[in-house]
């Protein structure tokens, strides 16, 4: 007897999507759409009608299996081995000044444009109609390529715009966080004849972790106007070198500038979703390069505008040194011991992912498959954790937005409080000790 395969509404259920729309592209009955939950975070819908269950949509979810080797270690499972590491940014001042840090990723595609080796690139954008979600899109000319300058900190479903596929012989350069990057290489695995060399270059972004659109609707609850908004930019920048500010643009052609506190205040990690707490992948090991932020550099590197590069493949080695050498981008050294601290990747992501993973067992749940981590030892507990998973499971399962946004606030505010107080009782103890 057979029995149908799990599909992507089994994933869901067990709160482990990464929102990266990947099952969009692989359904073979085009079943799969991309919808936003009342909690705030895009997941994909199955139509039970059309669906077959095949298991194509569950075999390439990025959130319970990766398509590459992982290590046997669990200290290089956070810090992926690189062929090179650099310090770098955009040689032309726009992109620069637009950019995320130091604009490599807009460099590097519009140099890959002019260049006649890609066509097009799979990118996100913030559209200036309201919606206030990003918008995967493929970019034909370097012109579209400066308007997805900056990075985006909410979820985005990149994955879900491969059905558009351009037309003809088209050759396609991709930036994307840890999670789609996986799902295009469970694609590549999986689905060869469709996908295997479908992307020239693949260039990732670090990410520590995105936030649901239920910050976006914190975010817009806190500015001081209430007028029709147009987008958000998350990283206003004026000059190369500055880090940015968040700002809110109006339908009327005003904007608000904010402190950058306050792009804090609304990228709490209280608004992303459960699975993001499982995630190694800081540095987006799966690409053929990843860009990050120059964080634990001294002031005077950061005050230079330039992103931290990691070199994962021959591809993406030879594509900096092209550019390089063809004046689309400057390169500097790079100190890998100061990224990799900077980055926290062993002293705060390992051992936050590592009690999550283990608390989320303890609990009975379904977790990702990763080999390592399936013997994991027990690690320290803290019952906050368990508090914290278990509301957010209840979270994603809100049937009503107003209602889980009233309930993710008073819970952020008790955070807040529980935080505060042990504060106070640090410094008791302090004075205590004295």
């Amino acid at each position: 007897m057979d029995f149908p395969k799990r599909t992507i509404r089994w994933v869901v259920d067990h709160r482990l999507c990464t929102g990266c729309g990947t099952c969009v592209a692989a359904c073979p009955a085009g079943a799969i759409t991309m919808r936003e939950t009342p909690a705030g975070f895009p997941r994909p819908a199955l139509d039970d009608g059309p669906c077959t269950h095949c298991g194509t949509c569950y075999d390439v979810c990025s959130g319970i299996r990766y398509s590459l080797d992982l290590p046997h270690d669990v200290d290089g499972l956070f810090l992926p081995p690189t062929r090179e590491v650099f310090l770098g940014r955009a040689a032309d001042p726009t992109p620069h000044t637009l950019g995320q840090s130091g604009g490599v990723a807009t460099a590097l595609l519009t140099y890959l444009m002019q260049q006649k080796r890609i066509s097009h690139a799979l990118v996100t954008r913030m559209p200036k109609d309201g919606s206030l979600r990003p918008q995967a899109f493929f970019a034909s000319r370097p012109e579209e390529l400066l308007e997805c300058a900056g990075s985006k900190y909410c979820l985005n479903p990149l994955n879900a715009a491969l059905p558009g596929w351009p037309a003809g012989e088209a050759k396609v350069a991709m930036v994307g966080l840890g999670c789609h990057v996986h799902g295009i290489r469970n694609l590549q695995r999986l689905l060869p004849r469709r996908w295997a060399d479908a992307f020239q270059f693949v260039i990732g972004l670090f990410c520590l972790q995105s936030s649901g659109y239920l910050g976006i609707d914190h975010l817009l609850r806190l500015r001081a106007e209430d007028k029709p908004v147009s987008r958000i930019l998350y990283r206003k920048k004026t000059a190369p070198g500055d880090r940015g500010h968040p700002c809110i643009e109006y339908s009327d052609g005003t904007s608000a500038d904010l402190p950058e506190d306050f792009l804090w205040e609304f990228f709490n990690d209280k608004f992303a979703p459960l699975r993001c707490r499982f995630c190694f992948d800081q540095m987006n090991r799966a690409s053929d390069l990843a860009l990050g932020d120059t964080n634990g550099f001294p002031p005077e590197v950061s005050a230079k505008g330039l992103n931290v590069i990691a070199v994962y493949t021959q591809r993406g080695q030879d594509l900096l040194q092209q550019a390089r050498r063809d004046g689309a981008i400057e390169l500097f050294d790079c100190d890998r011991q100061v990224m990799w601290k900077g980055q926290v990747l062993l002293s705060d992501r390992k051992p936050r992912v590592l009690s999550t993973y283990a608390r989320w067992k303890q609990l009975g749940r379904p977790v990702p498959q990763v080999a390592v981590l399936e013997d994991l030892p027990d690690q320290p507990q803290r019952l906050s954790t368990k508090v914290i998973l278990r509301f957010l499971w209840k979270i994603e399962g809100v049937p009503n937005r107003s209602r889980a946004y009233r309930k993710l606030i008073r819970f952020v505010t008790l955070l807040k409080r529980w935080a505060k107080i042990k504060g106070w009782l640090g410094a008791l103890r302090e004075r205590g000790g004295k």
